[in-house]
C-alpha cells in the first residue's frame, strides 16, 4: 500500500514499458557485484531519492541518524509522484550513473522497477542478519511484496505496514445535525446513509465523504472491498484478472455510488486527488493511519478515526506498504545498508518514525511497537481502529508484469468512463477486464 502518503499516482504508459525494455539496466544478481564492501559505514556521501510527501518526514530520519553518524553526508532529493515519470526518471539517471543510492519504492512499482535491473537484491543481506538487519524479522505478507516472481530476490523493505480506516469529523457531524457517529458495527450502508444525511444538510457547503474511490486507481480500496464482497483483482490459480464477475460488479457499483448519486466529494479532475477531509470539507474520509500525523496539524476541527464498515459482513480494510530500496548502480552500498540498518531499527529510525504513524512491518513492531505508546489524545480512538486495521488488513495478490503497470491506469479508465462518459459499470470493467487479460496472453 501505499503510502502511500504524496498521493502517489499508479499511472504509466504502454509506451514507457516498451522504452523500457530497451533501456534495461544490468542488475546486481548478489551483494558483492559494484559494492563498496571496503568502505566505512561511518563517512561518506549517500544520496536518497524520496517521494515528494515524505521528504519532511525523512529530513528528520536523517537528522536524527547523523546525531551519531555526523561524518555521513545525506542527500535527499524528490521524485515525481507519477509513476511512469518517476520510471523514467530512475533509468535516465541509470544510464548517466546520477541514480540515488536509495531509492523509494512501494508495493505495486516494485516489479517493474526491478524487472528493469534498477534494484539491487537484498535477500543475501537479509538471510544473513547483516548488521542486524533480518529478514526473519518481518511479517511475510508485507515483505513478500517486495520479492521477485520466483522468490529468489528481495529488491526492497518496507518502511510500514500501513492499513485503512475511517476518519470522521465530528464538527461536521455536529454542524449537520447528526448524532450518528460511526461505531465498530457499520455497514457500508451505515456509512452511505449517513454520508447522504450530512451532504443534504449541509447544503453544498461540505460533503459527508471524500468518495472513497478517489480517481479510481486505489488499489488498496479497490482489493478488500472486492474481496469483501466475493470477487477479486487477479486470481493467482487461474492466472486471469476476475474483476468484472457478477460479484465484482456489485462491489464496483457500491464503490462508485458517492459519484454517481452525486452525495460524495467530486470527481478529481487532476492527477491529485484532492484530501477534502484534511481540509475541513468532508466529516468522513477513508484513509491510511499514517495520515493521522498530517490530521494532526493541520485540521482544527474536533475529530477521530474508527474502524471501516464492513461489506456483506467482511472488513473491507486495506493494506500496503512503501519501502526503501538500494540502487543497483549505487557505489554506495554498504554506506546505504548501514543507513537502512539504522532506520530499521528499533531503537533508531522506528523510533524516530513512530510519531508519523510508522508501524513497522515487523512481527515484534504489531504486536509492541512504539505506535501503542502513542499518547496523543487525538484521535482517542486510534490505537484500538489500528489494532483492527493491522490485523483485518487484505493484501492485493501479485500482479504479473505484464499487466502490472497497466492495473491502475485501467481501472482510472474505467471509473472515468462510468462517472465521466455515461458507460454502464458492467461495460467499462468488463471491457477493462478484457483488456488485462489481452496483456497476459
Amino acid at each position: 500500500m501505499v503510502t502511500k502518503k504524496g498521493a502517489v499516482a499508479r499511472i504509466a504508459a504502454t509506451a514507457l514499458v516498451v522504452g523500457l525494455t530497451g533501456a534495461t539496466l544490468s542488475a546486481c544478481s548478489s551483494p558483492s557485484g559494484g559494492s563498496d564492501s571496503s568502505a566505512d559505514p561511518t563517512s561518506g556521501s549517500l544520496s536518497i531519492g524520496m517521494n515528494q510527501g515524505l521528504i519532511p518526514q525523512f529530513q528528520t530520519y536523517v537528522d536524527d541518524y547523523n546525531k551519531t553518524n555526523p561524518g555521513v553526508k545525506i542527500t535527499l532529493s524528490p521524485v515525481p509522484d507519477n509513476q511512469s515519470d518517476y520510471i523514467q526518471q530512475l533509468v535516465t539517471e541509470g544510464l548517466s550513473n546520477t541514480v540515488p543510492d536509495i531509492v523509494f519504492n512501494y508495493d505495486t512499482l516494485n516489479t517493474t522497477l526491478q524487472s528493469n535491473g534498477l534494484l539491487f537484491d537484498l535477500k543475501p543481506w537479509l538471510d544473513a542478519g547483516k548488521d542486524g538487519l533480518s529478514g526473519s524479522n518481518y511479517v511475510p505478507a508485507f515483505l513478500n511484496q517486495y520479492n521477485s516472481d520466483d522468490g529468489s530476490q528481495i529488491t526492497g523493505i518496507p518502511v510500514s505496514a500501513d492499513s485503512t480506516m475511517l476518519f470522521y469529523n465530528k464538527t461536521l457531524f455536529a454542524k449537520a445535525g447528526i448524532t450518528d457517529l460511526p461505531t465498530s458495527s457499520w455497514t457500508m450502508d451505515d456509512l452511505y446513509r449517513v454520508s447522504k444525511e450530512i451532504t443534504t444538510a449541509s447544503g453544498g457547503s461540505y460533503w459527508g465523504i471524500r468518495t472513497p474511490m478517489g480517481a479510481g486507481d486505489a488499489i488498496f480500496v479497490d482489493y478488500p472491498a472486492l474481496k469483501a464482497g466475493g470477487s477479486t483483482i487477479y486470481n493467482p490459480d487461474t492466472k486471469k484478472f476476475e474483476f468484472a464477475d457478477a460479484k465484482g460488479i456489485a462491489v464496483w457499483k457500491t464503490l462508485l455510488q458517492p459519484y454517481t448519486e452525486g452525495w460524495g466529494s467530486p470527481y478529481p479532475d487532476s492527477a491529485q486527488d484532492v484530501n477534502y477531509f484534511s481540509g475541513g470539507q468532508a466529516a468522513m474520509s477513508l484513509d491510511t493511519r499514517p495520515a493521522i500525523a498530517k490530521d494532526r496539524t493541520t485540521l482544527t476541527d474536533d475529530w477521530d478515526v474508527a474502524n471501516l464498515p464492513t461489506l456483506d459482513g467482511n472488513p473491507i480494510v486495506g493494506g500496503g506498504s512503501y519501502a526503501l530500496s538500494i540502487s543497483a548502480k549505487s557505489n554506495n552500498k554498504d554506506l546505504a545498508w548501514a543507513f537502512m540498518a539504522w532506520f530499521y531499527s528499533a531503537d533508531g529510525g522506528m523510533a524516530a518514525a513512530a510519531p508519523n504513524g510508522v508501524i513497522p512491518a515487523t512481527t515484534q513492531g504489531l504486536t509492541n511497537g512504539a505506535w501503542l505508546k502513542d499518547s496523543n489524545p487525538v484521535p482517542a480512538n486510534l490505537i484500538p481502529a489500528t489494532q483492527y486495521a493491522v490485523t483485518n488488513a487484505a493484501l492485493p495478490p501479485a500482479i504479473p508484469q505484464a499487466a502490472a503497470t497497466q492495473l491502475a491506469p485501467t481501472l482510472k479508465q474505467a471509473a472515468q468512463e462510468v462517472v465521466l462518459g455515461g458507460k454502464t459499470v458492467e461495460e467499462a470493467y468488463g471491457e477493462a477486464q478484457d483488456t488485462l487479460n489481452a496483456l497476459l496472453q
